[in-house]
C-alpha cells in the first residue's frame, strides 16, 4: 500500500489513518520514514514527520471517541473499522481519489452523506446526483419536478435537458408536520476525488432558486471523505456553506451506523479495495 503523496502533511496523514486502520494496526516514526522514502525516493525530513505527528494529533482531538492514538514515536489503531465501514469507505477516497476505478463507486459517498445528514439534523433527503438512484427518471426536468413536489415546494422552470443534475448531488430538509413550504432546506454537492476544492464553488445555487420557488432560501452544503486543514477551514465554508468532512461524519455515524443492506455493502466494498490495495 504505497503512499500516492508522499510530500503532503494531509496526505500522508490519510494515508497513516488508512494504513493503521486496515488491520487495526500501529505505525512508528521510523517505519513512516522508510514508507515515504520508498514512494518518493529520499529521505524526508524529520521536521516532517513530525508536522504529519502533529497534524494527527490535531485529528485525534477532533474526533469523538478517536479511532486511532497519537504517542511520541507511534500511532495505532483504537477500533475495527468495521464497526464503522463509512469511516474506512472516507479514507480510501481521500487517500486514493478517483484513481484504481474509485469513481465508479462515488455513488457511495452519496449515500454516506445522506446518511449523515439524516442523523444530524433529522433532514428528510434525496439523492439526486447522476447516475440516478435505481427506479428515479433520467431527464432532469422529471426529476426536479418530482423534487419540488416531494419538498412540498413551487416547481417553476426546468433545468437545460442537458444537464445531468447541474451539480445538485443532495437535496436535505426538515419538513413541519403542516407539509408547507419556508423549512430548512440544503442543497449539496459531494466530492470525492483528490482535486475536491474546485468543485467547493461549483454548486449552481442562483439557478436552483430559478428552478424552484423556495418558501425559504436553501442554504448551500459541501460533503466530502477528506479532513479540511484549519487554515482552509473558514475560506472553504464562505465558498460552499455548511461543511461535512471525515472528522463530522465520523462523529455522527460512529454510535448509530447499523443499516442494513447498506453497511453491509459498505464493508464488502472495503473488504474489495483492501484487497486490491494490498496485492
Amino acid at each position: 500500500m504505497e503512499i500516492p503523496n508522499p510530500d503532503n502533511i494531509e496526505d500522508v496523514s490519510d494515508w497513516v489513518e488508512l494504513k493503521v486502520s486496515c488491520n487495526k494496526s500501529k505505525l512508528s516514526k521510523a517505519q513512516l520514514a522508510r514508507y515515504i522514502e520508498e514512494a518518493s525516493g529520499s529521505e524526508p525530513e524529520e521536521s516532517f514527520i513530525n508536522n504529519v505527528w502533529n497534524e494527527l494529533a490535531r485529528r485525534e482531538s477532533a474526533y469523538n471517541n478517536p479511532p486511532f492514538k497519537v504517542e511520541s514515536k507511534i500511532v495505532y489503531s483504537l477500533i475495527e473499522w468495521q464497526i464503522i465501514p463509512a469511516y474506512m469507505t472516507c479514507l480510501i477516497f481521500s487517500v486514493y481519489g478517483g484513481y484504481y476505478g474509485l469513481s465508479a463507486s462515488a455513488k457511495l459517498f452519496e449515500r454516506i452523506a445522506s446518511q449523515t445528514l439524516e442523523l444530524y439534523g433529522g433532514f428528510k433527503t434525496k439523492i439526486f446526483g447522476w447516475p440516478v438512484e435505481p427506479n428515479d427518471p433520467k431527464d432532469i426536468k422529471t426529476r426536479a419536478e418530482m423534487l419540488a413536489r416531494e419538498m412540498n415546494e413551487r416547481f417553476i422552470e426546468p433545468p437545460d435537458a442537458e444537464k445531468k443534475d447541474d451539480t445538485l448531488d443532495i437535496a436535505a430538509w426538515k419538513p413541519f408536520h403542516d407539509r408547507k413550504c419556508s423549512q430548512i432546506v440544503l442543497l449539496v454537492q459531494c466530492a470525492t476525488g483528490w482535486h475536491w476544492e474546485q468543485k467547493s464553488r461549483e454548486l449552481r445555487m442562483r439557478a436552483w432558486e430559478q428552478y424552484i420557488h423556495w418558501g425559504c432560501p436553501p442554504l448551500a452544503g459541501f460533503a466530502i471523505p477528506n479532513i479540511v486543514g484549519e487554515r482552509k477551514w473558514l475560506d472553504l465554508t464562505r465558498d460552499a456553506g455548511l461543511i461535512m468532512d471525515r472528522i463530522r461524519i465520523y462523529n455522527i455515524l460512529k454510535d448509530t451506523e447499523k443499516r442494513e443492506p447498506f453497511f453491509s455493502e459498505l464493508k464488502r466494498w472495503c473488504l474489495e479495495q483492501i484487497t486490491s490495495l494490498d496485492s
